[in-house]
């Protein structure tokens, strides 16, 4: 008679179909660990660049609407907006490169990289009259609309601000 063995271990067999089972499962989750992993980073790295943006963004609010008179508006090109605030600073924004540049006139420290890097071709400074339509002269600008667009090596993050200086009192409605 046979006697029946009641054995509690694995076959050969057993043992490689279970290393094998925990090897592809243990593939496919470092897969999608590595994939959560890179799309952190790249959510990080979108967060700095929106962060670099928007500090630029309201250092210029913040400048820009110190502004006392249109006088003081220097130069207004679409890659150049130079004013003197109404502490007799006077400022030099441009968009040059692949940044957002400030400097103080006389100031002696040089340019100062606000916000880099931005897509040149988009960043631009728009000037506004009183009725918010395009100003055609220094002298009717009531409203300047900053248009920064950080470039995230996609379709770009726009990021946008609109000044009213605070000084001239102008309070318009605001631009579609």
């Amino acid at each position: 008679m046979f006697k029946h063995k009641n054995s509690a271990s694995f076959t050969l067999f057993e043992l490689i179909l279970s290393i094998t089972l925990m090897g592809i499962v243990s593939g496919l989750l470092s897969s999608i660990i590595a994939i959560n992993f890179s799309t952190m980073s790249d959510v990080s790295d979108r967060k700095k660049l929106i962060t670099r943006g928007l500090l630029a963004i309201n250092l210029f609010q913040r400048e820009f609407g110190m502004l006392k008179k249109t006088d003081d508006i220097l130069v207004a090109a679409a890659k150049q907006l130079k004013f003197t605030d109404a502490y007799g600073n006077t400022w030099d924004y441009t968009i040059s490169g692949n940044s957002l540049n400030r400097e103080e006139v006389g100031g002696g420290a040089g340019p100062l990289t606000l916000a880099t890097p931005v897509l040149t071709a988009d960043t631009e400074f728009n000037y506004f009259a009183e009725d918010n339509s395009i100003a055609s002269s220094i002298a009717q600008i009531r409203l300047v609309k900053l248009m920064l667009v950080m470039d995230d090596a996609n379709t770009g993050i726009p990021l946008m601000s609109i000044v009213y200086p605070e000084n001239m009192k102008v309070y318009n409605y605001p631009l579609d």
